[in-house]
C-alpha cells in the first residue's frame, strides 16, 4: 500500500464545497476593508455564519473520507467546533463582541496545529506541503496576538479578520485543487 493512500489528498469528492467554501471567503474579506465602520458587530455575525457553514462542510467531507480513511477524525472535530463556535457567536449578540478575539485565538490556533500536521504528513509525496506549514505557522501566530493583546485585537480585528478572510479563502481554493480525486486516485 502507497503511503498516499493514508491521507485525503486527492481523495474526496466534495472538494468543490471546499473550493466554494474559499470563493465566498475572499469577497467578505474584501468587504470588509472597504467598509470598515460597519464594524465589529457584523463580523461576529458573519464569522458566526461563516463557521457554521465551514462546519457543516468539513462534516460532509469527514463522513465522505471516514469509510475509507484514517485521520478523519481531524475533518470531524474541526467540523463540530466550527458549528459549536459558529452557532455560539450567532446566537448570542453580546457575548459575541466580548468573546471575539478569543473565539478568533481558538480557531485560528486550531486551524494553524491542522495545517502543520498536514503538512509535516504530506510532505514526501505533495507538492504544496510548504503552504500547509507556512498556512499554519502563520494562523498560530496571528492566533497569539487574539491571545495576548484582547483589547489592541478590537481595535483591528476589522482589517485582521478582512486579511485572514482574504488568506484563508486563497488557501481553501488550493486545498480543493489537492483533495479533487485525479485520475489516477479513484473517488468512492
Amino acid at each position: 500500500m502507497e503511503l498516499n493512500e493514508w491521507s485525503y489528498w486527492g481523495k474526496s469528492r466534495y472538494w468543490w464545497a471546499i473550493l466554494l467554501m474559499g470563493i465566498a471567503l475572499i469577497p467578505c474579506g474584501l468587504w470588509l476593508i472597504f467598509k470598515p465602520l460597519a464594524g465589529y458587530a457584523v463580523i461576529s455575525m458573519l464569522l458566526g455564519w461563516i463557521l457554521v457553514l465551514l462546519g457543516a462542510t468539513q462534516l460532509i467531507v469527514a463522513g465522505d473520507i471516514a469509510r475509507r480513511l484514517p485521520g478523519w477524525g481531524w475533518w470531524f472535530a474541526g467540523g463540530i467546533f466550527d458549528l459549536f463556535v459558529g452557532f455560539l457567536l450567532v446566537s448570542n449578540f453580546v457575548l459575541s463582541e466580548m468573546l471575539l478575539p478569543y473565539f478568533f485565538a481558538f480557531v485560528l490556533l486550531y486551524r494553524g496545529v491542522k495545517y502543520v500536521i498536514s503538512g509535516i504528513g504530506a510532505r514526501k509525496w505533495q507538492s504544496s506541503w510548504w503552504l500547509y506549514m507556512l498556512n499554519g505557522v502563520l494562523l498560530m501566530l496571528l492566533s497569539l496576538f487574539f491571545f495576548f493583546s484582547p483589547i489592541t485585537a478590537t481595535a483591528v480585528i476589522v482589517y485582521l479578520c478582512a486579511v485572514a478572510f482574504i488568506y484563508w479563502g486563497i488557501t481553501l481554493i488550493i486545498f480543493a485543487t489537492d483533495i479533487k480525486p485525479r485520475k489516477s486516485a479513484k473517488a468512492v
